[in-house]
C-alpha cells in the first residue's frame, strides 16, 4: 500500500481544481447587440499539513543479554518499522481507528482516509449485497476520474463472499469458482488487493498513485537509539513526519 503510493519531498500536500461541467462555464455563442459574459466556475484549494508518526520500545538490558538464542535488538528494531508501516498504510485507506479524542490518533486532516475522503475526491456508492458490488463498482467506474488503471483493495472475507455467490438453484453464478485474476477483469480493475485493513463491508477502488505521501527533509523514516543509566534500559524510537491526501478528484471508490 505506501510502496504504490506517491512520494513528494515537500511536506505539505497542496491541491488546486476547478470544476469546469457548469453550464456557466462553457463557451457562449454571440449574438450582435448582446453584452459578453464570462465563464464562471469555482475554484477550490485544500492543503494537507504533516503530523509525526512513531513507535518507541524499550528494553531492559538484562534481559538483552540474557537472550542468547538471537539478537533480540534487530527483531525488535524490524518489528517497529514493521508496525509504523502497518499504521501508515491503515491511515492512508481508513484512518487509525481511534477515538478523535485520543491523543496519540493520527489526525485525518493531516493523512487523510481515502474511504472517507470528501465525496469531491472519493465517490461513495453502496451494493445491498455482495452480489450487486460487481456492478455497482462498474456503475461507479462512469464517475471515476482518477489515473490509469485502479485497483480493488477489500477485504479477504468480502471476496470470498462474492467468489462463492451462487444462483437459485444452487450452481455457481459464474459458473465455477473464479479466480481472482478473472475477477479483477469483472470488476473492471487492474488487480484484487486482498487487506483486512478495510472492514468486510467495505471496498476501495483506487490507483494509489493518486494519493500523495509528503515527507520534507528530516521527515522522512529515522531511528534513534539511547541508553538510560538511572534504569539500565536501551530505549528505540522510529519516527516519519508525513501528510498524506488524493490529488485528483474522483479518483477513488
Amino acid at each position: 500500500i505506501i510502496d504504490s503510493t506517491t512520494k513528494s519531498p515537500f511536506s505539505r500536500v497542496k491541491n488546486t481544481w476547478a470544476d469546469l461541467t457548469p453550464e456557466t462555464a462553457h463557451a457562449r455563442g454571440y449574438i450582435k447587440g448582446n453584452q459578453k459574459l464570462d465563464q464562471v466556475y469555482p475554484i477550490l484549494t485544500r492543503t494537507t499539513t504533516p503530523q509525526t508518526v512513531y513507535a518507541r520500545q524499550t528494553l531492559d538490558r538484562d534481559d538483552i543479554v540474557d537472550i542468547t538464542d538471537f539478537d533480540v535488538i534487530p527483531w525488535a528494531q524490524a518489528n517497529m518499522k514493521s508496525k509504523l508501516i502497518m499504521e501508515l498504510a491503515r491511515a492512508v485507506l481508513v484512518g487509525d481507528g481511534r477515538q478523535v479524542t485520543d491523543k496519540d490518533k493520527i489526525q485525518e486532516t493531516n493523512i487523510r482516509p481515502i474511504l472517507t475522503d470528501d465525496d469531491v475526491y472519493t465517490i461513495k456508492k453502496t451494493a445491498a449485497t455482495p452480489a450487486d458490488l460487481v456492478a455497482t463498482i462498474i456503475k461507479a467506474r462512469v464517475d471515476y476520474q482518477g489515473s490509469g488503471t485502479p485497483s480493488l483493495y477489500i477485504n479477504p472475507a468480502a471476496l470470498a463472499e462474492v467468489l462463492l455467490l451462487k444462483d437459485t438453484q444452487g450452481r455457481y453464478l459464474f459458473g465455477d469458482v473464479p479466480s481472482v485474476e478473472s475477477m479483477a477483469a469483472r470488476f473492471r480493475v487492474g488487480s484484487i488487493v486482498e487487506t483486512t485493513i478495510l472492514p468486510a463491508d467495505k471496498a476501495l477502488v483506487v490507483n494509489l498513485a493518486d494519493y500523495t505521501l509528503g515527507a520534507s527533509k528530516g521527515g522522512e523514516i529515522t531511528s534513534f537509539d539511547d541508553f538510560d543509566i538511572d534504569f539500565n534500559q536501551y530505549k528505540y524510537l522510529i519516527e516519519t513526519r508525513v501528510s498524506g491526501a488524493l490529488k485528483n478528484p474522483k479518483s477513488a471508490i
